[in-house]
C-alpha cells in the first residue's frame, strides 16, 4: 500500500496511508489533514489509476509540486516528492518501484581527467557590477582636491613667513 511520510516541520515523521483515493487539505473532512497556512482547504487529491497513483491539483492557492515542479496533473513515482503548499512528504510506492523505470538513467554524465577552472568570463559572478570608470573619476577627484590642499598650505606658510 503507498502511503505518504511528512518531511516538513508540522508533519515530519507522520506516515500517512494511501488507499485508492486520499484527499488532503487543511479542512477537517479530508483523509489527510494538514494544519498549515499554505495548505488550502481542499488541496490536491491522490488517486490509484491503472499505472500507479496520480495527483490533481484542487486549484489550490499556493500549488501542489512533484520533485519541485509544479502540477496541476501528474503521475506520482516511488519516492517523488511531493509539495502541497509549503508542506513536503516523500511518496512511496513499494508496488510502482518494481515496475518504473526513470528518466534519470539516460542521463549523460561528462567526466573532466584535467583539472577544472572557472571559465574566463565568469571573474566576478557578483549581481552587483562594479563601476571602474566612476571609481578611477572619484581618485582624478581626490588627487586633485589633495594638490590644491597642499598648494594652500604652503601658500600660506609663505605668507605667515613673510609677514612675520
Amino acid at each position: 500500500m503507498a502511503r505518504l511520510i511528512g518531511m516538513s516541520s508540522s508533519v515530519k515523521g507522520r506516515t500517512y496511508e494511501v488507499g485508492e483515493e486520499a484527499a488532503l487539505g487543511r479542512s477537517k473532512d479530508n483523509d489527510i489533514v494538514i494544519n498549515d497556512q499554505t495548505v488550502s482547504a481542499h488541496h490536491c487529491i491522490l488517486r490509484k489509476g491503472e499505472e500507479g497513483y496520480v495527483v490533481t491539483d484542487l486549484e489550490s492557492t499556493n500549488g501542489t509540486r512533484i520533485n519541485t515542479r509544479e502540477v496541476k496533473e501528474a503521475r506520482l513515482g516511488d519516492k517523488d516528492l511531493l509539495q502541497v503548499g509549503s508542506v513536503e512528504f516523500l511518496f512511496e510506492d513499494p508496488e510502482s518501484a518494481a515496475v518504473e523505470t526513470t528518466a534519470y538513467a539516460e542521463a549523460r554524465v561528462e567526466e573532466e581527467t584535467a583539472p577544472v577552472s572557472a571559465p574566463v568570463g565568469f571573474v566576478n559572478i557578483s549581481p552587483f557590477t562594479r563601476r571602474r570608470g566612476n571609481r578611477d573619476l572619484w581618485l582624478v577627484i581626490i588627487a586633485l582636491l589633495g594638490v590644491i590642499a597642499l598648494a594652500g598650505m604652503v601658500f600660506f606658510f609663505i605668507q605667515l613667513i613673510s609677514t612675520g
